[in-house]
């Protein structure tokens, strides 16, 4: 969502509702065994169902898109948070004169590469490494999600390889990961630390039932109420109930992760 405008959010809402009114409608035609009186009513149920998705998603990307520009972590350009950690990072890393001693520049080794900040540690060893992770670390407040390269030994090429990098700095981050509300993800050559993000207050979980609720239960109502059939009708409408009310739950208790 790096970079996304009120425009971006309307056409995201305007596609999925157009995506979500034909699938509804198919549908409906499919549960009025495709009889042509069925299919006045199944255009109106699928085109209820797109406004509703339409509508529910521009508020929803609108609300993102706010909490995102209020976020110190989006506010501050990911370019300047880079120039930042590299001053940070370079700092350290010359006072425990490593700087001297490895080939290991910040103004390559951190950068930003498809919107993630990335800090590259090979060619430095453990020590540096984990001093690398500590700085990081400490300035947890101005980073989103980071991409740590360890890499993998055959790609250590032309740079000094340190096969203990590795271990090191995932033993140092599984110390912090949870005081610093970061996910570990591994992956072969790389860790990617994903923000846990914070729970919501049950004042804010009421909030989100009141307003997703009624509109999300209703459209699931009807659409599986319309979907059974006249035989089926009222089974359709109580599973298209239980469908709607969970489903509020679940975006009522999503967590903000770009803390």
């Amino acid at each position: 969502m790096a970079g996304a405008s009120s425009r971006d959010a309307l056409t995201a809402s305007l596609v999925i509702g157009a995506m979500a009114a034909v699938i509804v409608t198919i549908f409906s035609l499919i549960g009025g065994d495709a009889n042509p009186e069925s299919i006045p009513g199944a255009l109106r149920t699928g085109l209820s169902a797109g406004a509703t998705t339409s509508a529910a998603v521009l508020i929803l990307v609108l609300i993102r898109l706010r909490q995102r520009a209020k976020n110190p972590v989006y506010v501050e350009d990911k370019q300047e948070t880079a120039k930042f950690l590299r001053g940070a990072i370079g700092g350290v890393l010359m006072s425990i004169g490593t700087m001297d001693r490895f080939p290991w520049d910040p103004r390559t080794k951190i950068r930003v590469e498809r919107g993630i900040l990335t800090v590259e540690l090979i060619g430095l060893d453990a020590k540096a490494a984990t001093a690398a992770i500590e700085c990081v670390i400490r300035n947890r407040s101005r980073l989103g999600r980071l991409r740590i390269v360890t890499g993998a030994e055959e790609r250590w090429e032309g740079e000094r390889s340190f096969p203990n990098i590795r271990p090191a700095v995932l033993q140092r981050l599984k110390i912090d990961a949870q005081e610093a509300q970061w996910q570990i993800l591994q992956s072969r050559s790389s860790v990617v630390l994903r923000p846990m993000g914070l729970p919501p207050s049950p004042k804010r979980i009421a909030l989100r039932m009141t307003i997703y609720g009624p509109p999300m239960i209703a459209v699931m109502h009807f659409s599986f109420r319309d979907l059974a059939g006249s035989g089926g009708s009222s089974v359709g409408g109580i599973f298209g109930i239980c469908v709607g009310f969970l489903l509020t739950v679940l975006m009522a208790s999503h967590r903000d992760r770009t803390g």
